[in-house]
């Protein structure tokens, strides 16, 4: 083989190699997940209707902070206020979300707990 010869195969080998990405890039990504639930609702800006809601507050098992989203968001979920809750939900990352809704969904799977909270 001459010098240009094996350059040429070097260059498809990594043209290949470059344009070749990996199948999951493509598929949605799905894990089971442990969330809490805060007794407390919050505020979160609605950005379709540019309004303030009141939400739920959740936090997923190894973060450090609540996050303030729609009653909504958990479907299977049915919120009661002044009650925490630990949730075992199917999280799916959607590999091509629609333009006009977040990129991750959640399904109930179980309630693991439910707790009532005396108001202060």
């Amino acid at each position: 083989m001459n010098k240009q010869t094996i350059i040429t195969a070097l260059i498809a080998v990594l043209l290949g190699l470059v344009s070749c990405s990996s199948d999951n890039d493509y598929e949605d990504k799905v894990e089971q997940v442990t969330i809490y639930v805060s007794a407390e609702t919050g505020m979160f800006y609605n950005v379709p209707n540019t309004t303030l809601e009141e939400g739920m507050m959740i936090r997923v098992d190894g973060e450090d902070h609540y996050i303030c989203v729609a009653f909504n968001t958990i479907a299977g979920f049915t919120y009661e206020k002044g009650n925490e809750y630990e949730l075992l939900v199917k999280k799916t990352k959607l590999a091509n979300p629609p333009k006009d809704s977040g990129s991750i969904r959640y399904e109930l799977i179980r309630i693991v707990s439910k707790k009532k909270v005396m108001a202060e």
